[in-house]
């Protein structure tokens, strides 16, 4: 009976070998931080670097996209879609297009798309003001979207049923020819 009761007492060890475990178990723990806060810095360098040349690309887009965009005369928005070849369209040319116009809701009012281009004279008002903006400078096969204020385009009155007063128009255009 001897022999089962000291083997159901605990194991005794002396303090002094507790508290040696007790200080390689904090130098272990101490080194594990050291070793993930020196990791970190590695991270975070690496991180804040691929993020810089995130921002970079998103500079360099919007840098293209702003190069594809320009205000004109009104605040007409003239965006480059596709440039054609050869020498751009001057006031007093005859230019033939095809078009689709629509709301800056997206409903479409009007279009152009087959068949006969839509022929007019550029710069000589026989359009809205925004097209004879918009189109000059523009070379055989070149396609733009052009955003054109109410001013550049019906103004207060609209074009009643379909384009109503104040609205700025988009109209994806393509130049098809000129004379």
């Amino acid at each position: 009976e001897a022999e089962s009761a000291s083997e159901e007492e605990p194991e005794l060890v002396p303090i002094k070998e507790v508290k040696i475990k007790k200080q390689a178990e904090k130098k272990r723990k101490a080194a594990e931080e050291a070793a993930k806060s020196a990791e970190e810095p590695a991270k975070s360098k690496k991180t804040k670097k691929a993020k810089e040349e995130k921002v970079k690309e998103e500079k360099k887009e919007k840098a293209k996209d702003e190069g594809k965009k320009k205000t004109l005369a009104g605040g007409v928005v003239a965006e480059i879609k596709k440039e054609g070849a050869g020498a751009g369209a001057k006031k007093g040319a005859r230019v033939g297009m095809y078009y689709i116009g629509k709301l800056t809701n997206g409903k479409v009012f009007d279009q152009n798309t087959k068949g006969k281009p839509f022929w007019f004279r550029l710069g000589a008002g026989e359009v809205i003001k925004g097209w004879d903006v918009g189109i000059l400078g523009m070379n055989k096969g070149a396609e733009r979207r052009l955003t054109i204020p109410a001013s550049m385009a019906y103004g207060k009155r609209g074009a009643p049923p379909d384009i109503p007063p104040n609205s700025t128009l988009v109209f994806d255009i393509r130049l098809v020819d000129f004379k």
